[in-house]
């Protein structure tokens, strides 16, 4: 990340799970510095044996209202930025004999949201991307599969935005709506999503490969409307 607040509270939680983390300050659209990153790890005889890619821009703006460079930077972020993250790691992936990627998709590259036009059609990307790479690094017996994760903001009673970016007025009642209408009633915490990533890329899914894996309480099983 190039957020080294981010970088540090990662790691920070990583700890706290008895786990252990390195960090790489890097623009992660940057081509050369994942590059770098990734020849980093190699000479210093770790293996890499997944590489799971999560690209996060959002723009809330119609087609109709958007500003055209504006679509056009969500999309290179969310869409190209994993084909970026592959090609920097892919040589590890393959050295390591056997391997998995898995990219961050969302419900809204399914379905479509018409309050977040470029950010639909960047994850929409992520499918047939999916499906192409699946193909392609078979080869290399690696296996790579996506998941689309609905809500994953928790709210509280204050009913402000704070500490949340994007949302047009208030966060909490944008998720509010989300979740009257998701069956499970609730929103997803990132663990639900992190689970089913961890899942993906063990052995335990070494028959699955150009799946996406809908993580959204319900939310793509009923028709809009209906509920």
């Amino acid at each position: 990340d190039n957020d080294e607040d981010a970088l540090r509270e990662t790691g920070e939680l990583i700890a706290s799970a008895h786990g252990k983390s390195t960090t790489f300050r890097a623009d992660t659209g940057d081509f050369s510095a994942l590059s770098e990153i990734a020849a980093q790890i190699d000479r210093a005889g770790i293996v890499v044996r997944s590489l799971i890619t999560h690209y996060l821009a959002m723009d809330w703006q119609s087609v109709e209202d958007c500003d055209v460079d504006a679509f056009e930077r969500t999309v290179t972020h969310n869409l190209v930025g994993p084909v970026k993250a592959t090609k920097a790691f892919l040589p590890g992936l393959k050295k390591a004999g056997r391997g998995a990627i898995l990219h961050l998709g969302s419900v809204d590259g399914l379905h479509g949201n018409p309050r977040l036009a470029s950010y639909s059609a960047s994850k929409g990307g992520i499918v047939p991307l999916t499906k192409i790479m699946s193909h392609d690094f078979a080869r290399y017996d690696i296996r790579v599969n996506a998941i689309a994760p609905a809500q994953t903001i928790q709210i509280d009673d204050s009913d402000t935005t704070q500490g949340v970016v994007g949302f047009p007025g208030s966060a909490n009642t944008y998720v509010r709506q989300l979740n009257a209408a998701t069956p499970l009633k609730r929103y997803g915490p990132l663990t639900d999503w992190a689970k089913a990533a961890t899942f993906l890329v063990s052995e335990d899914a070494s028959y699955i490969t150009g799946s996406v894996l809908v993580v959204d309480c319900g939310r793509l099983a009923i028709t809009p409307g209906t509920a």
